[in-house]
């Protein structure tokens, strides 16, 4: 049976940490819901150690203070328009493409078209249980830097509770950036990440199976982001010729 953890804790640590991006298509909620909102954990400051270069793919981590499991952090620069790859962050639909074992999502209330509250859920194999999560992602364009972020994390709302289904995993905070790269058609695309599917997985486990996150995560966005029928994004598709870009 110990021979047999590995292969059973690997798939869902891959999946558990996948944190996507909001859905741009769906219909605000009524004024009167309220969230409450959980804490968060800033993984943005500080020193982060490189892990690794390979393949123009930089992973880096760092301690937080209060937890056994490391924050990690990815940065590349992808061979593809900004705008290709916003169309397929920013939309719901596209997110059983490139997250792995997607189970469902559903919208749960929406602010604006940038301030989203969600719930995703991940099927995972026999044994385990299936993990879902309740996130808070508030997107950010910035026009003139041609820069577009999101930071999501982990909330409670009233529209889905715990329930048994799954178990809930927490989100203490992940940050992506897309900057458009002046004079060519590339992206830099950053990403941050401190998650714990909790469970009994414990946390030297959850370490060394989500410092492979950002590579896998990133590498399958713009996978899915540079097939043909993939247009760009209308509201990003002039940032990378605002700037010149070579056709």
């Amino acid at each position: 049976m110990k021979r047999l953890l590995p292969s059973l804790v690997l798939p869902l640590l891959l999946i558990s940490f996948a944190n996507p991006a909001f859905a741009t298509d769906e219909v605000a909620a009524p004024a009167e819901t309220k969230v409450e909102k959980a804490p968060i954990s800033s993984i943005s400051a500080g020193k982060w150690e490189t892990l690794s270069t390979a393949d123009g793919f930089t992973t880096k981590r760092k301690s937080i203070d209060g937890s056994n499991i490391f924050a990690f952090r990815g940065e590349i620069v992808a061979d593809i328009e900004i705008g290709k790859l916003l169309t397929v962050f920013l939309d719901s639909k596209s997110r059983s493409k490139w997250v792995n074992m997607y189970g469902g999502d559903a919208n749960l209330e929406s602010k604006t078209n940038s301030d989203r509250i969600y719930w995703i859920r991940f099927n995972t194999p026999f044994p385990t249980s299936d993990r879902d999560y309740v996130l808070h992602a508030v997107g950010h364009a910035d026009h003139d830097k041609r820069v577009y972020t999101t930071t999501i994390e982990s909330v409670d709302h009233p529209k889905k509770p715990d329930d048994d289904c799954c178990v809930r995993g927490y989100a203490y905070g992940t940050y992506y950036r897309f900057e458009a790269i002046p004079g060519t058609n590339k992206t830099r695309v950053e990403v941050e990440v401190h998650t714990d599917p909790k469970g009994w997985i414990p946390s030297w486990l959850t370490n060394m199976i989500q410092k492979k996150w950002p590579k896998k995560t990133l590498m399958s966005l713009i996978r899915e982001a540079s097939q043909p029928e993939v247009q760009a994004h209308p509201e990003f598709a002039a940032w990378g010729q605002a700037f010149g870009a070579v056709q």
